[in-house]
């Protein structure tokens, strides 16, 4: 008998290895081929083919309890995927046991904890008007700076934009001084690096306020800076944020987006995809399945959504920062319903959505409110009209409320979906709700 004292301890591969065979040996046992279990499941075959492969990423929690009811295992595969996540979190743990005072921002620059002394450095100590006189910009003057784009980019999803504009503009008027400011080639890289992503935080911020102008200027000015400097890592994230914005979230926001466009960029910045965070590459996985959904190329989005899927399982909680802070894989599970809606499918999205919205998770309202929106057009195709109108209503009246004027865009979308419906009493009501919203 293997004295459990010397026995070796189970890798993460172990354990995820372990899982795909005992898919296999469960699948041939209930008798099912792989695209029998698709059918059962509701997935593609695809899909549950990557589940058996070993030495592969770990399949979705929502793919493998289907898996699981279908093949009658009774929770075993849903507590063995469970157990190679531990298994995999306790082996980062112990690789990287203490987070130290700096870690990497979303475009790979230093950022310090933040305690709130450093957003103090920020403008106190390492004030700009000190650094021009002195003509010094040290490791720990952009590292200050950078802590305090950082919870700026975090503010997103709590702050008004209308309120948060001044305070990031100003913020990045001062990065902008730093780079100048800045002399020896290393400070000048990082500096830039800084501005370029302090930019992108801000046309995020203005592409929430509805200026679409004025957030591309901020995204093709990081992109020409991240090319002029050759950071590759700042372009590739440049242009994951300008592609939302050149396809209108692929044609959920206006009519007037390029899909094939936005498409291009995400090919760019996938082409330095090892250079990128998890949370960069599984948005860029997202936003690729959400435009092939738009152009109904069903085969071609499942396969982007498994990629940002198996990116989104290597996030960790300090990946979860800055411009990447809203990412996780409840943010996937809304790609995927979005997805689900385009593809003409609605009570696959309404069980997307609906499983995002009740999943325990950060503070995210945008995210929360743009599934919603999402989740109402849903209900309504799939002939629960009424409850499509509910949700639509209050959550244009939330939108309205943080002064989210891109999320109204998306919503006013929603709204003309119901066309088909407008002399329904549901749509009648709900019209009649949005005008005075809007004040009509």
């Amino acid at each position: 008998m293997t004295d459990p004292m010397t026995e070796p301890e189970r890798t993460p591969r172990d354990v995820a290895n372990h899982l795909a065979r005992e898919i296999k040996r469960r699948r041939l046992d209930a008798g099912f081929s792989q695209r029998g279990l698709a059918a059962a499941t509701g997935y593609t075959r695809q899909y549950v083919s990557m589940t058996e492969w070993e030495d592969g990423n770990m399949p979705s929690q929502e793919l493998i309890a289907a898996i699981d009811t279908a093949v009658g295992a009774e929770g075993d595969l849903v507590a063995i995927r469970a157990e190679a996540k531990t298994t995999r979190q306790q082996s980062r743990q112990r690789s990287n046991p203490v987070v130290t005072e700096a870690r990497t921002g979303s475009a790979g620059l230093p950022v310090l904890a933040s305690t709130g002394s450093g957003s103090d450095r920020a403008f106190n100590s390492g004030s700009v008007a000190s650094l021009m006189r002195s003509r010094a910009v040290s490791e720990s003057s952009i590292g200050s700076f950078a802590v305090v784009t950082d919870l700026l980019a975090g503010q997103r999803q709590s702050v008004a934009p209308d309120a948060l504009i001044g305070p990031v503009e100003a913020h990045r008027d001062a990065v902008a001084a730093l780079f100048r400011a800045a002399t020896d080639d290393r400070s000048k890289q990082r500096a830039g690096a800084l501005l370029g992503e302090t930019s992108i935080v801000a046309s995020r911020v203005w592409s929430a306020i509805g200026d679409k102008s004025m957030a591309l200027t901020h995204c093709a000015f990081a992109r020409k800076l991240a090319d002029q400097l050759q950071d590759k890592t700042l372009g590739a994230i440049a242009r994951i944020f300008e592609s939302n914005l050149r396809s209108d979230a692929a044609t959920l926001i206006s009519s007037d987006g390029d899909v094939v466009v936005g498409l291009r960029m995400l090919k760019e910045a996938a082409n330095v995809s090892d250079l990128l965070p998890p949370a960069a590459r599984a948005r860029i996985g997202a936003e690729q399945a959400q435009a092939y959904a738009v152009l109904e190329l069903r085969e071609e989005c499942e396969e982007a959504l498994v990629r940002a899927q198996r990116a989104v399982e290597d996030i960790d909680e300090n990946d979860c920062a800055g411009l990447f802070s809203d990412w996780n894989t409840t943010r996937i599970q809304v790609y995927i319903g979005t997805c689900q809606l385009l593809l003409g499918q609605p009570k696959r999205a309404i069980a997307a959505l609906s499983e995002a919205l009740n999943t325990p998770k950060g503070d995210s309202p945008n995210v929360d409110l743009a599934a919603r929106v999402d989740l109402a057009s849903a209900y309504a195709l799939s002939g629960e009209l009424e409850e499509g109108c509910r949700i639509l209503g209050d959550t244009y009246n939330a939108l309205a409320t943080m002064g989210n004027n891109r999320g109204l865009e998306r919503a006013q979308r929603a709204v003309e979906r119901m066309s088909p419906w407008h002399d329904q009493a549901p749509v009648l009501a709900m019209r009649e709700r949005v005008n005075s919203i809007n004040g009509y």
